[in-house]
């Protein structure tokens, strides 16, 4: 039965390939794809080691991605110069393919940039402002670096709001696998983000394991955004000031200082920062939506698909790729296709 599955899982992915192949290279009118990236890691780098395995592409994925696009006849092109070109009603090539790469991760920067620009591809990087420049880092990672390296003792008062969220087997003596780790994050996205980052603030073993004590950092500096902006290849968007969900913010005025302060914070880029949003995780309300539309010029969504010459500015459909969904050709565009569908 296992072999079964295994054999229709093959041809479903077959399938799914081939699907996404044809559509993309006899696209008849003029689409817009944009691949999404987060973390850009080596093999063996051991930062893979405490990520949430959908958040990593290899170096050599990323190449790869790009050089198959170019394969396909798909014209690298920056985001706001394919928007530009579209609201000034200029003819659009038939197949453009823009990178994006959310959060402002270094390893953008160490391992991604050097592709970029060996293969002459323009990207934009939808920057968290608040943590530029700094040894901070989002909480779903600080929970990871904690979970798989400390047994989790939950007689501790510090650990007692993490209990719930557990699995139910865990064993007290040991620390879980990223596997079960990664489960965890996802069910703690139940709480508001000040609230994890309040109860993780109080946890020693964070400190000790290096993540707020200086010993790493994570996020991109002003030194080698100023680099990247210097080569023109790369630009930088939108994704808030501290990577709040903004249906989570209860506060008229903390949302409006994660979008439009935000904005404001990209202003130091001047020419090299465009007025695209990123909603981070997808999420949004109405108030945080009439921000975003009454302060930029659109916004990328989680929503997976291409998007044709007439979609809404505001809802752009992107490909979030990562080692497990692109690591071949044969991943990659079968990914396409089942988001083509």
């Amino acid at each position: 039965m296992a072999h079964l599955r295994s054999v229709l899982k093959y041809c479903a992915l077959t399938a799914l390939a081939v699907y996404g192949w044809l559509r993309i290279k006899f696209t008849s009118t003029p689409t817009l794809i944009i691949l999404t990236y987060h973390r850009i890691l080596p093999a063996q780098h051991s930062g893979r080691q405490c990520e949430q395995p959908g958040m990593i592409t290899s170096p050599e994925a990323l190449r790869r991605h790009i050089r198959l696009m170019k394969s396909l006849g798909a014209v690298p092109m920056h985001l706001d110069d394919w928007l530009a070109k579209r609201s000034s009603h200029d003819k659009l090539p038939k197949l453009v393919v823009a990178l994006t790469f959310d959060d402002g991760w270094q390893d953008n920067y160490e391992y991604g940039f050097p592709i970029l620009r060996s293969e002459s591809v323009p990207a934009t990087v939808f920057l968290v402002t608040g943590l530029l420049d700094t040894h901070q880092v989002f909480w779903p990672e600080q929970v990871l670096k904690l979970l798989t390296n400390t047994p989790i003792d939950t007689s501790r008062p510090e650990f007692h709001w993490l209990k719930p969220y557990l699995p139910p087997k865990s064993s007290p003596n040991s620390p879980l696998t990223l596997t079960e780790a990664d489960s965890v994050i996802d069910r703690l996205k139940e709480l508001d983000d000040k609230t994890i980052l309040a109860h993780l603030s109080g946890i020693p073993e964070l400190v000790a394991a290096g993540i707020s004590s200086g010993q790493s950092r994570y996020i991109l500096s002003n030194a080698e955004l100023e680099e990247m902006a210097h080569s023109e290849l790369v630009r930088f968007g939108a994704h808030t000031q501290h990577h709040f969900r903004l249906n989570r913010i209860e506060l008229g005025s903390t949302l409006r200082d994660e979008i439009v302060g935000c904005l404001q914070d990209l202003r130091k880029f001047g020419g090299t920062a465009v007025p695209i949003f990123c909603y981070p995780n997808g999420d949004i309300t109405p108030e945080g939506q009439h921000l975003v539309k009454s302060h930029y010029q659109a916004a990328c969504t989680t929503k997976t698909g291409w998007n044709p010459s007439d979609r809404d500015a505001f809802d752009l459909h992107r490909f979030n790729l990562h080692d497990g969904n692109s690591n071949s050709a044969w991943r990659l565009f079968a990914t396409l296709g089942r988001g083509i569908l």
